[in-house]
């Protein structure tokens, strides 16, 4: 590959779709700032202590779908501590939990799996900590792939210009070839191939409870990745970008295809898609830093069909 042909090039070339490439069925966040220098692999060649690093690492294992990310923004802010949040992107009820850290000695006496639970059994209990304000996470993470800083810090700054302490730079988010992208708490939208003609309007659609342009969304975490393209293609069918529009009933999986069905808020009708996965007909590099190319899945819609509600 020369140095003109980078993974997000060759990937938007290819026709790569970006659907259906979001996080695999990730609700739980554990999300901490870091302001250092992050390596290709920021968790493990950080500076925190090596006990933390376990405690941490346990923590995610233990946490079923679950993501670590390191954060930070441009300028250290001295004397502010630390920020550690805790995000649930369940497709009902999402939220932000925000935890002011002393140091990260802190963040080690805090039994992460327990705080989830107790969470989700009676978040009154975390009343305290909840956190109102989403977070704008963008991948700068050129140490991992240079797509990401070369592509991703014009939108952060951009971003940050516009919606301040909102938006962070955070480490790897999966799918460089994507590059710019960010992951929007605490529904756990993703995005891609952004531009920083996107910054401002993605940041003022999920303020007005909008998902943004479908061509630039990668999908929903919690949802499964056929599923998150069943999604996709439920919103380009019916021209509805609201993010509590529809809500998820079932998928099956027969083989290669999947059966996902939606209802739709206020008329409760059942949008029933049939998607296919299969292998792309193209191979492409998957990181500037791994040349060897290979396949990816893609998602193609076969029916969608919609269903009056059952009677009771």
């Amino acid at each position: 590959m020369t140095l003109g042909h980078v993974c997000s090039e060759l990937s938007r070339t290819s026709g790569e779709a970006i659907y259906g490439t979001a996080g695999n069925g990730t609700d739980v966040w554990f999300v901490l700032e870091y302001p250092a220098v992050w390596g290709a692999k920021a968790m493990e060649e950080s500076k925190l202590d090596d006990a933390l690093k376990e405690h941490l690492q346990q923590a995610v294992a233990a946490t079923p779908g679950s993501r670590l990310q390191l954060i930070k923004h441009r300028e250290t802010r001295n004397g502010s501590g630390i920020s550690f949040f805790i995000g649930l992107s369940q497709e009902e009820n999402a939220a932000l939990y925000r935890f002011q850290l002393a140091d990260f000695s802190d963040l080690a006496a805090m039994d992460l799996p327990a705080i989830v639970a107790e969470i989700r059994a009676a978040p009154g209990r975390y009343a305290a900590h909840k956190h109102y304000e989403p977070l704008f996470l963008v991948c700068t993470n050129g140490s991992r792939d240079r797509c990401c800083a070369t592509l991703g810090v014009p939108v952060y700054l951009t971003m940050a210009a516009y919606a301040g302490d909102q938006v962070w730079q955070t480490t790897h988010t999966g799918g460089h070839r994507f590059a710019p992208t960010m992951i929007v708490l605490p529904h756990g939208l993703y995005y891609g191939r952004l531009g920083v003609e996107d910054a401002v309007p993605l940041v003022d659609s999920y303020n007005s409870g909008d998902v943004y342009a479908l061509d630039r969304y990668r999908g929903r975490s919690c949802y499964k990745a056929p599923v998150q393209a069943a999604e996709y293609y439920l919103r380009a069918e019916t021209h509805q970008h609201a993010l509590d529009a529809f809500s998820l009933v079932d998928a099956d999986q027969q083989e290669d295809v999947w059966t996902c069905r939606f209802r739709s808020k206020g008329d409760d009708l059942v949008h029933e898609l049939f998607v296919l996965a299969e292998e792309s007909e193209f191979i492409i590099p998957l990181s500037c830093r791994k040349p060897d190319t290979e396949r990816v899945p893609q998602y193609r819609l076969l029916s969608h069909s919609v269903h009056a509600p059952t009677p009771a």
